[in-house]
Order: structure tokens, then C-alpha cells, then sequence
């Protein structure tokens, strides 16, 4: 479990190496780009709730990538 909410993170970069990780919550940073999390096979949740820049196409590659993993997210872009 790893718990990085309210952190004004602006980047995932590193992350993908957390292949182990089934929990990860990001909650209202200002990540943009969420690129290499689709690594992270083992997730079983994704909180990306909270992070008005990250493009919808983004969470919808993710959920594509990792169908056994809850993501969580409102973006609308």
C-alpha cells in the first residue's frame, strides 16, 4: 500500500517500479500525464480522484490495461 494523497505530486515518474504494489492511492496532486502505472499489473485499486489536468483517454488506457484493477477518477477532459 502506498499513499501519496494531497502531496502535489506533478509526476508518477519512479512508480513503475513498484511492480509489487496492489494499492495506490493519489488523490488531489496535480499529476498530468500517468504514464508507466499501466506496469503496475498486480493493483488491485487506483485512486486518481482530484487531479483536474489528467486527461480521461489516460484513466481509459489504464482501465484497459490493468481490468482487474478498481480505478478511481473524475476526470473529465
Amino acid at each position: 500500500v502506498l499513499n501519496l494523497d494531497f502531496n502535489k505530486l506533478t509526476s508518477v515518474k519512479g512508480l513503475e517500479n513498484l511492480t509489487k504494489l496492489r494499492y495506490l492511492y493519489l488523490e488531489d496532486n496535480q499529476l498530468t500525464n500517468v504514464k508507466g502505472l499501466e506496469k503496475l499489473w498486480q493493483l488491485e485499486k487506483l485512486n486518481l480522484k482530484y487531479n483536474p489536468d489528467l486527461p480521461k483517454a489516460q484513466i481509459d488506457e489504464l482501465k484497459k490495461a490493468l481490468p482487474l484493477c478498481k480505478i478511481h477518477s473524475n476526470a473529465k477532459k
